[in-house]
């Protein structure tokens, strides 16, 4: 189907936007708000909105009923939840790889701060939306398909990588999170729109995290701590053979600094 195809045509567009390594090399602008960053969430979540409210019969069903008869054939295909790992996997790797040598622009400690208030808003608006919404799965499960969970937290990780890592981590991480939006839809545990919305507001959750650190760091009086593991400061091990001076036996000093 044409429609689908350039819908997550349009989700890994979003993984290289306008000025990603710009943004990515000045360490000025970090945190900076930019309207441009409302574009994608914008375009994202409206898509969204507007499919759930004025196209749920021509396009959402019309999806489903092509997934069901083509795809995912009467809804009885294998189903692996990748997405499930991707979900948990990102936020370890957006906090582990610098701490591995990754080139990051922040700090462990600053990702750490900037990626809780992210997921955090991520997290209480996909709730707040979900009970607001109270839209029956695909499946007939339950009343909590609007917006997809899974797709706001893995964009919200996709995004936080491509500003924190640089487009080429970013392009890797949106493809996971496209493949998870796509997972969703082939499982018949979600309906296009519910995939748009969430990726629209995972994505604003990672610009929502970069808005608040400086801000929250200020108010809190939370000092700037530049440690981030081998990226930054790397341990230093210093061994020194020697003799003691007194009964000449052979000993040794090992330094490590961190």
């Amino acid at each position: 189907m044409k429609l689908l195809r350039a819908f997550f045509a349009l989700l890994a567009l979003m993984a290289l936007p306008v000025g990603a390594n710009a943004q990515y090399a000045r360490q000025d602008s970090l945190g900076a708000f930019k309207t441009t960053q409302l574009i994608a969430p914008a375009v994202l979540l409206g898509g969204g909105l507007g499919i759930h409210y004025l196209g749920h019969d021509s396009i959402d069903a019309a999806v489903r009923d092509w997934n069901l008869s083509k795809v995912n054939v009467g809804g009885m295909g294998p189903f692996y939840d990748i997405g499930t790992w991707v979900e948990y996997g990102t936020p370890v790797v957006y906090m582990g790889a610098g701490l591995l040598g990754a080139k990051s622009r922040h700090s462990f400690a600053d990702r750490a701060m900037e990626g809780a208030m992210s997921y955090l808003f991520c997290v209480s608006t996909g709730y707040i939306l979900k009970k607001a919404f109270h839209t029956l799965r695909p499946d007939g499960s339950n009343y909590n398909s609007f917006p997809s969970g899974h797709s706001m937290i893995t964009f919200t990780g996709a995004e936080l990588m491509r500003m924190d890592y640089g487009p080429w981590w970013g392009a890797a991480f949106y493809g996971l999170a496209c493949g998870t939006a796509v997972e969703r839809v082939y499982a018949d545990r979600h309906w296009l729109s519910d995939v748009l919305a969430g990726a629209g507001i995972g994505i604003l959750s990672a610009h929502v995290g970069a808005w608040l650190l400086e801000p929250v760091k200020s108010l809190l009086g939370i000092p700037d701590w530049s440690w981030d593991g081998l990226s930054t400061r790397p341990v230093q091990i210093a061994f020194m053979p020697s003799a003691d001076p007194l009964s000449g036996a052979p000993t040794a000093n090992l330094s490590i600094c961190f």
